[in-house]
């Protein structure tokens, strides 16, 4: 287990747009011991996101439809970049920042200091209102 923080934006139809931490292995899908989402098109297990020191690492865990990184279908474990685009049937997850754990002068290590959920960085808080924007803009369209 790394002790690298990853930071992930989660957009599942119907939701408002939500923040996730991933600082261990943490499994995606309707039905796991992990991070849950409410989309009948998400397999019961379907991905394992895992924090490395070179960065956040996706593997597909044989889902039915398949995960997706910026529009391509990935087989094998693929290092997400900070921006990268998930696609999970029909939720998104974005990898939007990514914290290096080095010790502070005050002798704390980067989770100390970014704590939990609830203290998100402004960059992460301006995100989730951008998205629920365009989330608002698709459905004053009909889409």
């Amino acid at each position: 287990m790394s002790n690298d923080v990853f930071w992930v934006q989660v957009l599942e139809p119907g939701h408002p747009s939500r923040i996730e931490k991933v600082d261990a292995d943490t499994e995606v899908g309707r039905d796991c011991e992990g991070m849950l989402v409410d989309d009948p098109t998400v397999s019961r297990r379907h991905i394992r996101l895992e924090p490395t020191a070179v960065g956040l690492v996706v593997v597909d865990l044989g889902s039915a439809n398949g995960t997706f990184i910026d529009g391509d279908r990935i087989d094998d474990p693929v290092i997400l970049q900070p921006g990268s685009h998930l696609k999970l049937g029909e939720t998104e997850i974005v990898v939007h920042q990514a914290h290096a754990t080095e010790h502070g002068t005050e002798g704390q290590t980067g989770t100390e200091v970014l704590g939990d959920s609830a203290r998100i960085s402004a960059e992460a808080r301006r995100l989730n209102k951008s998205a629920a924007k365009t989330q608002l803009r698709r459905s004053d369209r009909g889409t």
